[in-house]
C-alpha cells in the first residue's frame, strides 16, 4: 500500500530544502572564493553600484534562482492539481458529467480527486435516471392520451348517432348503447389502473407490516379465477404447500399483483393453455411462480414488458389497459421482493421472489 504523503509534510519539507539550499550554496561560493579564488566576492572587493558588491549580487542571483526552482516545484505539486480541480468543477457546473480527474498528488489532493470523481459519477447516474424518468413520463402521457382517445371517440360517435335519431332499429340502438357501455368500462378501468399505479408511489401507502399466510392468499386467488379458467378452457395445476407460509404483506396490494399476473396469462394465451401456480419456501426467500405453455413473449418486449402501457400487440388494440404488469412489479417491489420474467416460445414463467419473515 502506498504511503500517504500529506500536503503539510510536503510543504514543510520544501521550505526546509529551500532554506538549506540557499545557505549551503552561499557557503560554498564564499568558501571557494576565500581559499581558491582572489576573494573578489567579498562585499568590499568590487562595488558595482553604491551599496551593491559582486558578492551581494551573487547572493541575490542564488536566492532568486532558488525561489524560481521552488515555485516551479510547488506549482507542479500543488497549483497544477488545483487548476485541474477548478476546471473540472466549472465543466460540472455547465452540465458536463463525463470528465474525471486524473493526477498524481499528495494525500489531501488525491482524496479530493477520489471524492470528486465519486460525486461526478453519482451526478451522472442521477442525471441519466432523471432523463429516463422524464422520457418515461412523456411516453406514458402519450400512451394514456391514445388509450383514452380511442374509446372516448367511439362513445362520442355512437352517442351522436343516437342523439340525431339516425338509428331507427331498436336492435341497432341496443347494440349502440351496449358499445357505449363497454367503451365506458374500458375508460373506467384505465383511470382506475392509472390511479393505482400513482398510488404505489405515494409515501402514505400502508407498509407491509402484517404477517399473513401467503399460501392461503394464493388459494383464494386461484378460486377467484377458477370460472374464468374454465370458460377459456385453461387447465390450472396448483402446487401450494399445506403448511402456512408467513410473510409480511399488504394483503390487498399483493392480491392485486398476483391477480394481474393471472389476468395477463388469460388475456394473451389461446384456449387450452396449461397454467401452473406454485409456491415454494426456499432457504433464502419465498418463490411464487406463474407458468404457462402458451405463445410466449416476443424477444423485443422482454426488456420493456413491465413498463406502463406495454402490450404484446404493437397496434395497442389488445384487451386490458397495459398497466397490469407495471402495477404487479411495483407492488412486489414495495414488499421488498422482485418480479422476474423467463420466457421462450411455448413457455412463460413469472417469478415472484419475496423475503422471508426473520425470527
Amino acid at each position: 500500500m502506498r504511503k500517504k504523503r500529506k500536503l503539510f509534510n510536503t510543504m514543510i519539507t520544501a521550505y526546509i530544502l529551500f532554506t538549506v539550499t540557499v545557505g549551503v550554496t552561499n557557503s560554498i561560493v564564499f568558501y571557494l572564493d576565500d581559499h581558491i579564488g582572489t576573494g573578489i566576492l567579498k562585499k568590499e572587493s568590487i562595488v558595482l553600484l553604491p551599496g551593491l558588491s559582486l558578492g551581494g549580487l551573487m547572493e541575490m542571483v542564488i536566492f532568486a534562482l532558488s525561489v524560481y526552482l521552488y515555485s516551479r516545484w510547488t506549482s507542479k505539486r500543488i497549483t497544477g492539481p488545483l487548476e485541474k480541480i477548478t476546471d473540472a468543477i466549472q465543466k460540472m457546473r455547465e452540465g458536463e458529467f463525463a470528465q474525471r480527474l486524473c493526477f498524481k498528488a499528495d494525500y489531501e489532493l488525491t482524496l479530493i480527486q477520489e471524492h470528486f470523481n465519486e460525486m461526478v459519477a453519482h451526478l451522472e447516474k442521477t442525471e441519466a435516471e432523471k432523463n429516463k424518468l422524464e422520457q418515461s413520463k412523456q411516453r406514458m402521457l402519450l400512451d394514456l392520451s391514445h388509450d383514452l382517445k380511442t374509446p372516448i371517440t367511439t362513445i362520442q360517435g355512437y352517442a351522436m348517432a343516437l342523439q340525431m335519431g339516425v338509428v331507427d332499429s331498436p336492435e341497432k340502438q341496443r347494440r349502440y348503447l351496449e358499445m357505449i357501455y363497454n367503451k365506458s368500462i374500458i375508460v373506467t378501468a384505465l383511470v382506475e389502473d392509472m390511479f393505482q399505479l400513482a398510488t404505489l408511489d405515494s409515501p402514505d401507502l400502508p407498509s407491509a407490516e402484517e404477517q399473513e399466510d401467503l399460501a392461503e392468499l394464493v388459494r383464494q386467488i386461484a378460486i377467484a379465477y377458477f370460472d374464468q379458467f374454465e370458460q377459456n378452457k385453461f387447465s390450472l395445476d396448483l402446487k401450494i404447500p399445506t403448511q402456512r407460509v408467513m410473510i409480511r404483506m399488504n394483503r390487498n396490494l399483493l392480491y392485486r399483483a398476483l391477480s394481474n399476473l393471472l389476468s395477463n396469462t388469460l388475456k394473451h394465451n389461446p384456449k387450452g393453455t396449461k397454467v401452473a401456480l406454485s409456491l415454494t419456501d426456499t432457504h433464502e426467500a419465498i418463490l411464487l411462480e406463474v407458468m404457462d405453455n402458451g405463445i410466449g413473449i416476443a424477444e423485443e418486449l422482454k426488456e420493456s414488458i413491465f413498463q406502463p402501457f406495454v402490450r404484446g400487440d404493437k397496434a395497442r388494440t389488445g384487451e386490458g389497459t397495459g398497466l397490469g404488469l407495471a402495477i404487479a412489479k411495483k407492488a412486489v417491489e414495495l414488499h421488498g421482493g422482485k418480479l422476474l420474467l423467463k420466457s421462450e416460445p411455448g413457455k412463460t414463467v413469472f417469478e415472484v421472489i419475496l423475503p422471508k419473515v426473520r425470527e
